[in-house]
């Protein structure tokens, strides 16, 4: 292991850090690396709104792209959007994000660096957490009026999200315009030289590659990534009701990421693990006609890394006597739990039962299994895995 603060700049894990699931770098590709190359360390971050307290997949690709960054020596900031998650950025879909309190934010923020310590636990850089609070919530009306002399409206409206409303003639609210200029300005606040994000964040980061030069004089380059989606440009996460949270039961994590679409396999294996390229490139030439068995690699190694191989392997096992011997089928309908949901519930509203008093009796008479187990009681809360009525009725909780 290096010294803190001795930077690499071995030429070929440069390259793996501009090209491992790279979408796009500004000003470009040739100006990152020359910083790379050139010994100097660099100052980077990764904004996170806290929005909720969870972390799933599709939130780690970000993740990873910074340990990259970290294992070279570099300073890695991760900021929590303390602030800027009370203006609610603008989601992309019709409607603006509902907003959250500061202490609702302060709140969420909480534990965020013990459920990712598996991705930085890294001594010898440690990566440093910041609140964009601490600056922007000191700003008044003045500082804001400033700040939003650097941008004209026009420039607000290309974002496409903002076109797509207009079009539609569904309202913009003035205070979306007021997000990408506070994020912005957070890259002013830290004086940084790199910014890592999705793309559905180049906006936003851009904005403050702008207001760095204005206001500090300074080149701060934009890293992107892609999101995690499958072929048709579905999300993993959230707001698609196919989140994975990193922190679930070894063999609720095991049996969730068997459930993603095969077209997925691949950018998870690249860019939300610590999977060398070399190997990922071996297990595609050897399970190119086995989906289901890269799949299961996969998720090996997602339980391995946020647990330990052992849990992995215990895991498996269980995914395989579960699903594999027990001739449970692949293919069932899945039902999205909601909080609080009980056996009873989930067994009516996916009509797996007609009524509630029949699904209660159907517990009685132990017709009932999660995952092969037993289900004793009716007023459990559900939890994800395969819900099985008899022989024949099967639907997967997710």
């Amino acid at each position: 292991m290096f010294k803190k603060h001795k930077i690499i700049t071995d030429p070929d894990k440069i390259h793996e850090v501009l090209s491992r699931g790279v979408d796009s770098v500004y000003p470009d590709a040739d100006w990152l690396k020359k910083q790379l190359m050139s010994g100097k360390r660099l100052r980077l971050y990764l904004g996170w709104d806290p929005t909720t307290t969870d972390v799933h997949i599709g939130h780690t690709v970000q993740l990873w792209k910074m340990r990259e960054f970290q294992r070279l020596g570099h300073e890695v900031i991760l900021l929590m959007g303390t602030f800027t998650a009370t203006l609610g950025d603008p989601t992309g879909k019709a409607d603006a994000r509902k907003a959250l309190t500061l202490e609702e934010t302060k709140r969420n923020a909480k534990g965020f660096a013990q459920k990712t310590k598996a991705i930085f636990d890294f001594p010898e850089n440690p990566i440093t957490i910041k609140y964009n609070h601490e600056w922007l919530a000191k700003m008044d009306l003045s500082d804001v009026i400033k700040l939003s002399s650097n941008f004209t409206v026009q420039q607000m409206l290309e974002r496409d999200m903002f076109e797509k409303r207009m079009k539609e003639g569904l309202p913009i609210g003035l205070h979306e315009f007021l997000y990408p200029l506070m994020q912005g300005y957070d890259s002013v606040a830290m004086d940084v030289d790199l910014e890592v994000g999705g793309t559905d964040q180049t906006f936003n980061m851009l904005a403050g590659r702008t207001l760095q030069k204005r206001l500090n004089a300074k080149e701060k380059g934009v890293l992107t990534r892609p999101l995690l989606a499958d072929a048709s440009g579905r999300k993993i996460g959230k707001s698609e009701g196919n989140a994975i949270n990193i922190d679930l039961a070894p063999e609720d994590l095991f049996g969730k990421v068997m459930t993603l679409p095969d077209d997925v396999i691949w950018p998870t294996f690249t860019m939300c693990t610590d999977v060398e390229l070399a190997r990922i490139n071996e297990i595609k030439r050897e399970l190119a006609d086995d989906p289901r068995a890269a799949k299961a690699q996969l998720a090996w190694e997602l339980v391995r890394i946020y647990n330990d191989a052992e849990a992995a392997d215990r895991a498996r096992a269980h995914f395989t006597s579960v699903f594999t011997n027990k001739a449970i089928p692949e293919e069932m309908p899945s039902f999205t739990l909601r909080e609080g949901m009980t056996y009873v519930d989930v067994l009516e509203e996916a009509k797996i039962c007609p009524s509630k008093s029949d699904a209660r009796r159907q517990i009685t008479q132990r017709a009932v299994k999660l995952d092969g187990q037993l289900v004793f009681d009716a007023d459990a809360i559900a939890r994800v895995g395969v819900l099985q009525k008899g022989k024949r009725h099967f639907v997967r909780l997710v």
